[in-house]
């Protein structure tokens, strides 16, 4: 149903992108060179996923002893701060599934406790009307539902990881890094070779069975692999702020307005992340405030009164407008006997802002086909996603752990892994996991924009009696929660 939905899309709104540099890109057959190192893997990209990716191999006992590269064109993150005076403005929502991959690839453990902010409840409201939603981890068995992580700890966790790997004096084949390295050339796999040729812009040529393009949204691996995408702009963007708040945060927040969500997230020590999506117009608006004018227009969209739909009239149809009256009657005393066992919480108030604001665009985009022979597309380089949930991150780790499952099997049992036949079960399990979820987001997104007042009415009156259905609601929540 997803992917049909999809293909109708396509007709109105889809844009595909098939790249002119895919001339670039050899299918001639590269004689044998003993001076070019050859790898099991290489990973095209040292950002959180392909270091994550590189982590994970090189972790598991079966890949000790197999080759693993990163390239990777930044300099190498000079142990980023995390002085507690001071926050990144750039944070992730980390899911227990996430938590979990983190942790099996050693980088979960050099996180300090003290930077692992933890949300145990997440609350969602609409601004058009009084249906609100509210999850607790307790209900769902759980102590937390994620954790927020900042940008540079999170970087400086993967990197030190990816450091005391490269330097495994019990591995034979440490993981290498190349950093700072760009990729000029790239030659898939031939029918004589079997082998991918990569080439460096310093001149260095690699040779892997697999390559893994982890370099982002405008990924170069993609773009020589003559990989499309479809997708399409929302014309919004989301502005990013910290600010403090009055008490201390455990509570995802986020209210619904007809302009873009805005998102209130927990982090250390008193601090909260924002994001609040919205035009490009009022994003320019909010980013150019005074510290203590975006304080009032955050605390004023938190508490604002909601505006309460009215039920749509069917003139000429006396017994559909009473039905409809009816309907709204019952979800409203529904919602109402829901509110006393799941009573709505204000969230707390912002007291300042730390640092400054920036906004970004915000897109959909998903690459037409996630593999070839001796390539596979992880994170960003196969899909962006609206920051609605927070997802987006944790979608490129579920990338990470199935494709480094299926590469770990594919060793234990002799398999070709550069074999598109083999790549296609990550493409088939991820694909659809990764689709499904940006198009939930989508929906979400287009549901809580500009609507008539019947959509209004209908979504509040879903949002409330969801609230009341605990099975039902366990149940989302423990698929977002990844498990």
């Amino acid at each position: 149903m997803v992917l049909s939905s999809v293909a109708r899309l396509s007709t109105r709104s889809l844009r595909c992108s098939r790249s002119l540099a895919a001339r670039s890109l050899s299918t001639a057959a590269t004689p044998f060179d003993p001076q070019v190192p050859h790898y099991d893997v290489v990973v095209v990209g040292g950002g959180l996923v392909g270091s994550a990716l590189a982590c994970q191999l090189k972790s598991h006992p079966v890949f000790k002893g197999k080759s693993v590269a990163v390239i990777e064109p930044s300099e190498p993150p000079v142990a980023p701060s995390v002085e507690e005076d001071s926050v990144d403005l750039r944070v992730f929502t980390i899911t227990p599934a996430s938590q979990k991959l983190l942790q099996s690839c050693g980088a979960w453990d050099l996180i300090a406790d003290g930077h692992r902010a933890v949300f145990k409840d997440m609350q969602a409201w609409d601004a058009m009307g009084d249906g609100f939603i509210r999850f607790d981890a307790k209900k769902a068995g759980k102590d937390v539902l994620g954790h927020v992580l900042e940008h540079r700890v999170l970087v400086r966790a993967l990197h030190d990881r990816m450091n005391a790997l490269a330097a495994d004096a019990d591995d034979s084949a440490p993981l290498k890094l190349y950093c700072p390295s760009k990729v000029k050339h790239f030659q898939r796999p031939t029918s004589i070779s079997g082998m991918s040729t990569i080439g460096l812009e310093d001149g260095q040529r690699l040779k892997a069975d697999v390559v893994v393009a982890a370099d982002g949204g405008n990924s170069i691996i993609r773009t020589l692999s003559a990989l499309g995408t479809w997708g399409w702009d929302y014309d919004q963007q989301a502005v990013v702020a910290t600010v403090k708040t009055d008490r201390v945060n455990e509570t995802a927040w986020q209210r619904f307005y007809p302009t873009g969500p805005v998102a209130l997230l927990p982090m250390r020590d008193g601090y909260s992340s924002v994001v609040w999506s919205c035009s490009a117009d009022m994003a320019k608006e909010l980013t150019a405030l005074s510290p203590e004018e975006f304080v009032a227009r955050l605390n004023d969209a938190y508490a604002a009164p909601s505006t309460t739909p009215v039920p749509p009239e069917f003139p000429g149809l006396p017994v559909l407008s009473e039905l409809v009256k009816g309907v709204h009657h019952a979800a409203s005393s529904i919602m109402s006997a829901a509110a006393l066992s799941e009573p709505f919480v204000a969230p707390p108030k912002t007291v300042a802002t730390v640092g400054h604001r920036f906004a970004f665009p915000l897109k959909l985009k998903h690459a037409t086909k996630y593999i070839k022979p001796g390539l596979a597309l992880v994170g960003d380089s196969a899909h962006t996603i609206h920051p609605l949930a927070g997802q987006g991150l944790n979608l490129g780790l579920g990338d990470v752990q199935a494709l480094s499952n299926l590469l770990v099997e594919g060793v234990k049992s002799g398999e070709n892994l550069s074999s598109e036949y083999f790549l296609q079960q990550y493409e088939d399990e991820r694909m659809k996991a990764n689709i499904t979820m940006q198009m939930a987001m989508d929906g979400f997104k287009r549901m809580f924009g500009p609507t008539p007042d019947a959509v209004s009415v209908a979504r509040n009156v879903g949002m409330g009696t969801l609230n009341a259905v605990e099975p039902l609601k366990n149940q989302i929540m423990k698929y977002a929660m990844g498990l």
